[in-house]
């Protein structure tokens, strides 16, 4: 999982730009969490609570 830090006392301004005019998103752990568990914990090396603590859903950048 991606994380931003703001380190600075101003807000922080985060703008993704892609070159094409079609975007789809999936986040590493929306791919996980869809992929079959066991395959996930033996490519990965991680045991079964760790593979489940992960975020099933989209996390999107909002304004803390």
């Amino acid at each position: 999982m991606a994380v931003l830090q703001n380190t600075g006392t101003t807000d922080l301004k985060f703008l993704e730009m892609f070159k094409s005019n079609i975007y789809q998103d999936l986040s590493l752990s929306q791919w996980l969490a869809h992929t079959p568990p066991d395959l996930v914990i033996a490519h990965l090396g991680i045991d079964r609570a760790t593979l489940d603590a992960l975020p099933k859903d989209e996390l999107v950048v909002m304004p803390g």
